[in-house]
This record gives C-alpha cells, structure tokens and sequence, in this order.
C-alpha cells in the first residue's frame, strides 16, 4: 500500500503545471516534496543532476534523463531522481530550439550522487571559458559518487582534470580534438561507452541511452535494467555494445605496489 500511494504522489508531482515563482520553482517543489515522502517511509532516493546550458542538444539531454526517471517504475521506494540545474534557474532553449524548465541554480543545486554532462554546441569551446559553469561543474564532479558525460559533455569533464591518467571517450567525429586537448586521457576510438571509476563516458548521438542503462544495471542489475528497456523499447543488452569498464587509477597504485589507501 505504501509502494502505491507514493508512486501517486510521484506521478502526481511530474504532472505538476503550476508556474515558476521567484526563488523556487513549483517543479522543485514537487521534486522536494515527493523525496520526502519517500526518505519518510524508509525508500532510497538517489539524485541525478543534469547540468545545461543554452544550446544543449536534444538527445543528449532527454535521452539518459527517460533512463533515470524510469526507475521509479520498477520501485517507487529506490529509484533515481533526476533533475535539471541551469545557471541561474531559469529555462534554458536545446540547440534544436525546445525550452527546457530547470528546478535548481547553480547556487542552489543540492549534492547530486549521479552528475549528468550532456553535450552543448559550446562543449568545445564556450562552457569551457565559463567560470561559473566551469566552477559548478567542478564541484559537482568532486562530489558525485557517478559522472556520466554524453558526446562532447567529455570536454568539460576533461577540463576539470578528473579524467587525468584514465581511460573515456567521446563524439567519434571530436576525439582527435578531445585527445589533443586533454593528452593525459588515454582516449579509445573502438569502444561506445568507457566507464573507468566512477566516470562513464559515451558517444552520445542514438546512443545517448547507453550510458545511463549501464548505471542501472551497475546499481540493480540485469533483471531491473530489463524492466526500464521494455518500458523504454530499447534493445538493451550489454554483450552487444562495445564498451570498457576499468579503474585506471586503481590499477595503476596496485602495479606501483601500493594499497587502495594510498
């Protein structure tokens, strides 16, 4: 009864209509509300941020935020609960033209345990000159137990140096640029998806599902990321997709001889 009362109360928050208001939005509010109802009755409730700025791409951006929001479909009392931070709060417009609502600034953004980096048409080059996107972004990836970039969102990871010494990639037509830019990141070109430690990187484009669906059967395994796919009609199957999973760093002390508490 209690697993059914709560996923209305979700439901019931998604739908919410209401419009912004100064300093807080009615869609955070929802948000707030229905994670307090789940921490209430004992649930897990794990926060995803999609960090965005003006000209996010489309696919980027909603394809592994269906992924993560899905989950509360297979448990309303452990699930991911997504949401998106803007600089300032406000909309920001995809590169395709759609406005988008946010539900925190960057000041009011709380600690995400999954930081989300979609790609922008100033991956490459604007977010990375931007001292205040820049600054959220490496706090948040400090903080983060998961960072999953899509397509060129790999740039502003690789900008804060946390990718140094490990292993990712990126949009396939942008590698040589990113390996150039960032010498110090092994970067693979056979590969879809790369997760080494805590950070999945990924190709984006089509694909931008991947990554997100690997997190969910990193977290509840093969039978709940079944679920979320059927939901999604996505073909998942992790044997069928080219990708990585290592822990550079992790690896690198052991063969140096010294113990995970170096």
């Amino acid at each position: 009864m209690i697993r059914l009362v709560l996923a209305a109360l979700v439901l019931a928050g998604c739908a919410d209509p209401s419009p912004k208001t100064d300093g807080s939005t009615a869609l955070t509010d929802a948000l707030e509300a229905r994670i307090a109802a789940v921490e209430r009755a004992g649930g897990t409730v794990r926060r995803a941020t999609f960090v965005v700025t003006d000209g996010v791409f489309n696919s980027e951006l909603m394809a592994p935020y269906d992924v993560l929001h899905h989950t509360l479909f297979r448990d309303s009392l452990d699930y991911i609960e997504p949401f998106v931070v803007s600089p300032d709060g406000e909309p920001v417009v995809t590169f395709e033209g759609l406005t988008v609502d946010a539900h925190y600034s960057y000041a009011t953004a709380p600690r995400a345990d999954i930081l989300v980096i979609p790609s922008t048409d100033g991956s490459l080059g604007r977010d990375l000159e931007d001292d205040v996107y820049m600054g959220y972004v490496r706090r948040a990836v400090r903080d983060a137990g998961w960072v999953l970039t899509v397509c060129d969102g790999a740039f502003p990871l690789g900008e804060t140096g946390a990718l140094d010494g490990r292993v990712a990639t990126t949009f396939p037509a942008d590698r040589a640029a990113f390996a150039q830019r960032f010498p110090a990141i092994d970067v693979r070109d056979d590969v879809r998806l790369v997760v080494d430690g805590k950070y999945i990187t990924s190709v984006g484009g089509g694909m931008s599902y991947e990554p997100a669906f690997w997190l969910v059967e990193h977290l509840w395994g093969a039978e709940r990321v079944a679920g979320n796919a059927q939901g999604l009609v996505w073909p998942w199957d992790l044997e069928t997709v080219p990708h990585l999973v290592t822990d550079s760093r992790l690896e690198n002390r052991q063969e140096d001889g010294a113990t995970d508490d170096a």
